[in-house]
């Protein structure tokens, strides 16, 4: 790359960032959603870091050549996720990585070139976080992308130790070990899971229901290293080479689309109403008494609950400050009650933020109590709960909390460690107490029914959704709040993520969201009657009710198990031939 041409790609990031970081801070003191800006200012900013600091690079042809190819899968990579109807791209959407990898040497600049092409990536599928939190959303797509070099720099290593003929093995073990351990620690962000850009096409991933989501990242990771092989051959005439890979595409694609084909909603059928607020969380809703805020959600109610109706569903935090000792003190849950009134039969399911004063000593104890002072000057402890709760005419209510935390914005990670960092949190607009996390997998119960409630981050936790089905669930209901991310891809990925725990489990699923997409999806991963962002309204529908166990939901990751302990004995292996030649 001449000069020239360095300082007007340097020239052109700088200005979009300057633009775009000028409109953030605009919108923010107009009290306007930022939308599509942090997408623009992110990438500006790792692109004008990434020409000022890698100048020398760029000047060589290879490097120009191979950073091309590290963009190319950077590009592929979103544009196989949701919302983009693309699917098919990530079965070769990391070929062009690998071939880069292979022709860099040296390890700092094959971390480079990884951090390059998975920052972008992140930037590009999920830059809507810094719409909920903006520092929350830096070190989101920063740290996964970190984490992401991982698993390609293990196998790297392991493959120039042991050799190419482990390539295989290797690349997907480290892989899908990195995806089931990124979902079982403290900064767990799963979601640019592999398997979840398949979401889009039920038809073609009904084997879910044996192997989960990291199932289809097995699949996805196979071809792409076929495909590498393949283009490192150098004989594209090989007919022994393109029979495995297209064997290996086509097979669970043809068994899948059988299976869609012939699947249909198993168990009896219960009539469910959800409901689409469309209360925007940033500014609108807090401006709003609750007496406006609860009549908004009778009035939608009204407009399609009758007296066949079963269940109403509410989205996530649909109502504040509910002392869950006290419940029906808070006007809202009185005008609740008294409306269920009308419908004997009527159960309603909603998420809420409630809070238990705390009284006995071992409950002062739990690193979730924190401090408030009253009106009156006293201070009192309290334990604040993001849940989500049953309550039928007789207004007893059902409690079940959320477990899994958005790291930063709801939950700070690492608390112990970290303990001087509190103040900074609590500042961002997170907390460092947190809420109350479900101990146990409760579910809604009725003399009919067994519900497992759903509340928003949770939803894209496959086996951690099982544990419900384990425990009897016959149906998932999803509550949610999407307008934080405001009009972006976040919320149609979210939407998108849930098509998946209906096929991994064969449960049908309602779904409410505020703002984002009601629907019900049946148990072959079909969206039905989705609502469009930003829209208020309510649908009225069907969903069976399954008692049948699929493997997924008895065995959970296998795959997940299998691959670390995999990892670790290639891992072993190389390090044992690099201490015994």
């Amino acid at each position: 790359m001449s000069r020239r041409w360095w300082i007007m790609g340097s020239s052109v990031f700088a200005v979009v960032f300057t633009l775009s970081t000028y409109l953030l801070i605009s919108r923010q003191l107009d009290q306007k959603l930022w939308g599509h800006l942090p997408l623009f200012q992110f990438s500006a900013a790792w692109l004008l870091f990434f020409f000022l600091t890698s100048g020398r690079t760029l000047t060589t042809r290879p490097g120009i050549k191979n950073y091309g190819l590290a963009t190319c899968s950077a590009l592929l990579l979103t544009l196989g996720f949701p919302p983009f109807p693309f699917p098919f791209l990530m079965l070769g959407a990391f070929v062009p990585l690998l071939v880069a990898l292979h022709r860099t040497h040296g390890l700092r600049q094959k971390f480079v070139m990884l951090l390059h092409a998975f920052l972008l990536w992140n930037i590009w599928a999920t830059f809507w976080v810094a719409n909920t939190a903006y520092a929350a959303g830096i070190f989101a797509n920063v740290v996964n992308a970190l984490l992401m070099t991982l698993p390609v720099l293990l196998f790297s290593m392991i493959v120039r130790r042991l050799g190419a003929s482990v390539g295989l093995v290797v690349f997907v073990s480290t892989w899908i070990a990195f995806e089931f351990l990124h979902m079982r620690w403290e900064l767990y962000w799963p979601w640019l899971t592999l398997g979840n850009s398949l979401s889009s096409m039920p038809f073609g991933i009904q084997w879910y229901s044996y192997v989960g989501t990291l199932g289809g990242s097995l699949w996805i990771l196979v071809s792409n290293h076929l495909g590498y092989t393949l283009y490192d051959s150098g004989n594209w005439k090989s007919a022994s080479r393109w029979s495995v890979l297209l064997c290996w595409l086509l097979i669970p694609f043809i068994i899948s689309v059988i299976t869609y084909a012939n699947c249909e909603d198993q168990g009896e059928t219960i009539e469910v109403v959800s409901i689409q607020p469309n209360l925007e969380p940033h500014y609108e809703k807090f401006t709003y008494s609750p007496d406006r805020i609860v009549d908004r959600f009778i009035k939608l109610s009204a407009s399609a609950v009758r007296d066949s109706t079963d269940y109403l569903l509410f989205p996530e935090t649909s109502f504040s400050r509910v002392n869950l000792d006290r419940p029906y003190d808070n006007p809202s849950m009185r005008s609740l009650r008294s409306y269920l009134q009308e419908f004997p039969r009527l159960k309603l399911v909603t998420g809420l933020d409630g809070y238990r004063i705390l009284q006995d000593s071992m409950d002062l104890a739990r690193p979730t109590t924190r401090p408030v002072r009253t009106s009156s000057g006293e201070t009192v402890y309290l334990e604040a709960y993001n849940c989500a709760i049953q309550m039928n005419t007789s207004g007893k209510l059902q409690e079940s909390y959320k477990a899994m935390y958005v790291p930063g914005a709801e939950y700070f990670p690492f608390q112990k460690l970290l303990f001087f960092l509190q103040p900074l949190v609590d500042r961002l607009g997170g907390t460092s107490y947190g809420y109350r996390i479900r101990s146990k997998f409760d579910l809604f119960s009725s003399e009919q029914t067994e519900i497992a409630p759903s509340i928003c981050y949770e939803s894209i936790f496959g086996e951690f959704t099982s544990r419900f089905i384990a425990k009897g669930a016959q149906a998932i209901f999803i509550m949610t709040n999407d307008g934080w991310w405001d009009n972006t891809s976040g919320h149609k990925q979210h939407a998108a993520y849930a098509r998946l725990r209906a096929i991994e489990s064969r449960r049908s699923i309602a779904r409410s969201a505020n703002m984002g997409t009601c629907c019900f999806i049946n148990q072959r991963g079909d969206s039905l009657q989705a609502t469009a962002y930003g829209e208020p309204g309510a649908i009225r529908g069907k969903i069976a009710l399954n008692d049948a166990m699929t493997f997924y939901t008895k065995w959970g990751d296998v795959l997940g198990r299998v691959s670390v302990f995999i990892a670790i004995l290639m891992l072993l292996r190389a390090v044992v031939k690099k201490m015994v030649p």
